[in-house]
């Protein structure tokens, strides 16, 4: 058995569920999952579509993460069958540029499938106008992308109400992080502060897209999963933490551009080429312990993700 196999059957035996395991049991089985998930992370194969129509690995693995149980299919389709929403057009126009050149996105999850589950949710919360924000689209096509469509829509709600419910909350967690990710930058690298300063950049004008969408912009998606995974078990705060990782490591790159504007959105929504396993590393090896104790909380408070 090779090395991804016995990876992926040590996720499968701490998600076998076991008749009669008693709450401390289930509490240490989710505990060394989210460890399997950080020190390890997910086999590459982790999110292929399961046979009969079922979802991938992953998206087994973020259910648990999220605390999902039996799905209610039939309240989904009642909630399709309501037809669109008062947000249907800015819904449709997101979706039409959400991964669009993503082949085997595009491949596995059709447009009207997004939209379908978009405009549910929007009924789901009262069908009120504003209910979508732009960011959803990029951040609801993971969970289609590795679940079925009802789980995928049980699975997103869940993680708009309890992990991010101040990014959705008119973006007020969003502009929050990127305050915080400016107070970092001067904490950390005084230097690239400067520069950007020198520019009246501030990460509302270059990281905006990055953190609302917790790095889901950057492409290929196969690899930002990787950073989700990450931030489904140990918190959405860390959104902002690999976003500054990204910059960390561009350092270098954006110090030497002499005489114009030395960084843009699409800078930061390529990723600047460095790789999940990169950004993780910097993040966790050499960002985080170098914030203050004061600091560190605000990091883990700006995105209302409620408690265990």
């Amino acid at each position: 058995m090779g090395g991804e196999d016995v990876l992926k059957s040590e996720y499968e035996k701490l998600l076998r569920r076991e008749d009669g395991a008693g709450e401390e049991d289930v509490n240490e089985r989710l505990n060394k999952l989210k460890e399997l998930v950080l020190f390890k992370g997910l086999p590459d194969c982790a999110s292929l579509s399961g046979s009969c129509g079922r979802g991938s690995l992953r998206g087994t693995v973020w259910k648990a993460l999220l605390g999902i149980g039996e799905v209610n299919v039939d309240h989904y389709k009642e909630l399709v069958s309501r037809g669109p929403s008062v947000d249907y057009q800015k819904i449709a126009i997101d979706v039409a540029r959400t991964f669009s050149k993503h082949e085997e996105y595009t491949s596995r999850v059709p447009r009207e499938m997004l939209v379908r589950l978009l405009n549910a949710l929007v009924h789901e919360r009262g069908n009120e106008p504003e209910t979508y924000l732009q960011s959803m689209s990029v951040l609801a096509a993971p969970f289609l992308f590795l679940m079925t469509e009802p789980e995928a829509f049980l699975s997103f709600d869940v993680f708009l109400t309890e992990r991010i419910p101040n990014y959705v909350f008119k973006y007020i967690g969003v502009h929050r992080g990127c305050n915080i990710m400016n107070k970092l930058l001067r904490q950390l690298d005084p230097e690239l502060y400067t520069r950007f300063c020198e520019f009246k950049l501030v990460p509302q004008t270059y990281a905006f897209p990055n953190i609302s969408s917790l790095g889901m912009c950057v492409l290929p998606l196969s690899d930002s999963l990787r950073l989700l995974d990450v931030q489904l078990a140990y918190g959405s705060h860390l959104g902002v933490l690999f976003s500054l990782g990204r910059l960390v490591l561009a350092r270098g790159k954006i110090i030497r551009v002499k005489g114009k504007i030395p960084i843009i959105t699409r800078d930061m929504q390529t990723g600047f080429g460095f790789n999940s396993r990169q950004v993780l590393s910097c993040t966790m090896q050499s960002i985080i312990p170098q914030i203050d104790e004061e600091l560190y909380v605000e990091v883990e408070n700006h995105t209302g993700e409620l408690g265990d």
